[in-house]
């Protein structure tokens, strides 16, 4: 069972032999727009352009798509609503709705409100981008695109090991999950709280310890500071290019006219 689905997508959707380049234009041109307008409508529809767009063009499925779009969606709220809440006093302006908690009067004011909508709108645009992004593109592709835009070769190499780490976490969380679930580690509260709490007390050191190995393996093999993977770069497409300009640019009408 692969611990990481998104990688599977990545490699396996229609759009996996497009350059990654169109494809990073593209996402981060829809980053760009969530955080530039912070607009609820413009996030909305850039979120229904991205789920069409996969689920015609690169054969990902709406529930799919909508799966990995609600996974940040616990963090995004756990940052936002804390930003609608403030204290206030009988003179705040614009106050929808007040509760008192010991000697102090919390609220939600019409400006507070604002500002939490407009980072809750960037925050959804954002992730549906980088999604779009994720969802189409391998790991490899990226960072082979990124040595040719000659960006710093030490951020790329540790962009390569992190993302190889983060295999090497989830595995090793799937497997201990696994042996307790044998030793019926989860068939009560009680039994769950405790498998809970010995699995995230082991995980650092046993998924360190097998980082420590692959570190080792690598040296063994010649490691010297950068990993190199043949790539099959595509070649841009002026089709492409001019069909990403123009969903870009009507996106960026509608968000002009919405924030007008």
């Amino acid at each position: 069972m692969n611990p990481f689905p998104i990688d599977s997508f990545a490699y396996g959707n229609r759009l996996r032999r497009v350059a990654a380049s169109e494809k990073m234009l593209f996402g981060a041109g829809l980053v760009a727009l969530a955080i530039g307008f912070k607009s609820l409508a413009l996030s909305a529809v850039i979120i229904a352009t991205v789920t069409a767009i996969l689920h015609l063009r690169a054969g990902i499925s709406v529930r799919d798509f909508w799966g990995f779009l609600w996974l940040p969606a616990g963090f995004i709220l756990v940052g936002v609503v804390p930003m609608a809440i403030e204290v206030v006093g009988p003179t705040t302006p614009g106050v929808l709705g007040t509760m008192t908690i010991g000697p102090w009067t919390l609220g939600v004011t019409a400006r507070a409100a604002a500002q939490a909508g407009a980072i809750l709108a960037s925050s959804f645009g954002s992730v549906a981008g980088t999604l779009f992004l994720a969802l189409t593109t391998p790991m490899v592709d990226l960072t082979d695109q990124l040595r040719r835009w000659h960006v710093p070769a030490l951020l790329v190499e540790m962009m390569m090991l992190v993302y190889r780490f983060i295999f090497v976490l989830l595995e090793t969380a799937g497997a201990m999950r696994t042996a307790q679930e044998v030793r019926l580690g989860y068939s009560s509260r009680a039994r769950w709280l405790r498998s809970i709490g010995m699995l995230t007390s082991n995980l650092y050191l046993r998924s360190q310890r097998r980082a420590d190995l692959l570190f080792t393996a690598l040296s063994c093999r010649g490691y010297t500071g950068e990993l190199r993977v043949l790539v099959d770069p595509a070649p841009w497409s002026g089709v492409h290019v001019a069909g990403i300009v123009a969903v870009l640019a009507v996106l960026a009408a509608f968000g002009m006219v919405v924030t007008a």
